[in-house]
């Protein structure tokens, strides 16, 4: 019963470990949207209250917002597309975790149940006499 509750376990930590490993990365991700995101508007505020009788300016402002807009538009297919994944695996982590427990258990009981069925002759043996 120990071992087989111990491999239970270890095998249920080791999923649910790697699923917060993930959660984890996407926190980071999520840390990183959020900064470029505030880099792209303080962009469009530069850009926003350039002079427009300065077009050095008014260029430099509108290339340094492209190029954050690009960035942020990548970042937030990223974002977006972790969110799909992790929300597919915690679905499909959690409930392999608990099958995985449950099927340990169904093994203890199956061979508690095999070794009592094969003492049943013994103990028939042990009443008649």
């Amino acid at each position: 019963f120990q071992i087989l509750f111990d491999q239970a376990q270890r095998s249920v930590k080791q999923q649910l470990h790697n699923f917060v490993k993930d959660v984890r990365k996407f926190k980071e991700t999520k840390k990183h949207f959020d900064r470029v995101r505030e880099d792209m508007e303080i962009a469009q505020v530069k850009n926003a209250q350039a002079p427009r009788n300065k077009p050095h300016e008014v260029e430099e402002a509108t290339s340094s917002l492209s190029i954050t807009r690009k960035c942020f538009r990548h970042l937030a297919l990223d974002y977006v597309l972790q969110i799909n994944v992790l929300q597919a695996k915690k679905k499909f982590e959690i409930l392999d975790a608990m099958l995985s427990f449950m099927n340990a258990q169904y093994s203890l009981f199956q061979q508690g149940y095999n070794l009592l069925d094969e003492l049943d002759p013994y103990m028939k043996k042990l009443a008649a006499d």
